[in-house]
């Protein structure tokens, strides 16, 4: 998924350097909305009409593509099936997952500097479990009672695991623009809704950013680039079916010859810092990219026709 990512790294440098050749508009402090300020397409400088600026569009219509890989861990896997339950208190992992999403994202400014968003889109993702249960604990009901009983043995999760489905969300923007320097704090909601699976996937996104506004001497060509970081909460749950005769022998005959494993994964790096660039077309198109490292790479690459 991210074999060219030192080349998407290259173009942000690439659009640093170029914004670097621009001159920039100095002002008063002024609101993000004036300034075309806007989450992944973050940001147009747009001012007024002395510095041959055009007042912003409030509405805004895009889509962009997403795609990430996250290492997560875990600390107890259970079984279960109609005889008993067990757990692993003992667990040994390398667990990494991937994740694509394509977008549609419409969008308006209700103040001067706060955009709400909505979310929809379509995502596919696969988690590659390594994990190695060293020793279970079987729960056995003895009368009235719950007796457990460690047995010593291993059990090995490697299947990958596959979703794909809709997702739906919403976000808020809040900005703030001085002079040529801007400042972003974005927060989203999203809910994947997995095909064949139970459930949903929940994922809660917060980014904030800091940048840059950039203006060709002509007037015609706008671009910006930001530094900031994101933090990602998406807690997953990793299910399937082992044999029960493998890791248990002959005691498959009273505990049942197959469970359910169940294991929580949670990121092992919420955060992760990101480097950025937009550049305006004209007043109404407008395209970003983005790039995570450091705890998480990403990649995300926007396009937004502001109307």
């Amino acid at each position: 998924m991210l074999r060219n990512f030192k080349n998407i790294i290259k173009l942000l440098i690439i659009l640093l350097i170029t914004s670097s050749t621009m001159v920039y508009a100095v002002g008063e402090p002024t609101s993000a909305k004036k300034n075309n300020l806007s989450l992944t397409y973050t940001p147009v400088l747009k001012s007024n009409h002395q510095k041959g600026f055009h007042f912003p569009f409030s509405w805004g219509a895009g889509l962009s593509g997403f795609s990430y890989t996250q290492e997560y861990a875990t600390r107890q896997l259970f079984l279960q099936n109609d005889k008993i339950k067990a757990r692993s208190d003992s667990i040994t992992h390398d667990i990494h997952t991937e994740e694509h999403q394509i977008l549609f994202r419409p969008e308006i400014w209700v103040l001067p500097y706060l955009n709400l968003y909505g979310i929809v889109g379509y995502t596919e993702g696969n988690v590659n479990p390594e994990i190695t249960a060293n020793g279970i604990i079987v729960e056995l009901p003895v009368g009235d009672t719950i007796v457990e009983v460690p047995i010593d043995t291993s059990i090995s999760i490697n299947k990958p695991m596959k979703y794909n489905g809709p997702v739906y969300g919403f976000g808020v923007t809040a900005s703030y623009v001085f002079n040529q320097f801007f400042i972003e704090l974005d927060y989203n909601y999203s809910e994947v809704h997995p095909k064949d699976m139970d459930g949903k996937l929940v994922s809660h996104r917060l980014s904030p950013k800091a940048g840059m506004m950039f203006i060709s001497k002509n007037k015609n060509t706008k671009s910006a680039v930001w530094f900031g970081a994101s933090w990602l909460e998406n807690t997953q749950t990793l299910t399937g079916i082992v044999n029960v005769r493998e890791f248990m022998g002959d005691l498959a005959d009273y505990l049942g010859e197959e469970a359910e494993y169940t294991a929580t994964l949670k990121p092992v790096n919420k955060w992760n810092m990101v480097v950025g660039g937009s550049l305006a077309i004209n007043n109404h198109y407008n395209v970003a990219l983005e790039a995570g490292f450091i705890g998480r790479k990403k990649i995300s690459l926007g396009f937004m026709y502001r109307f």
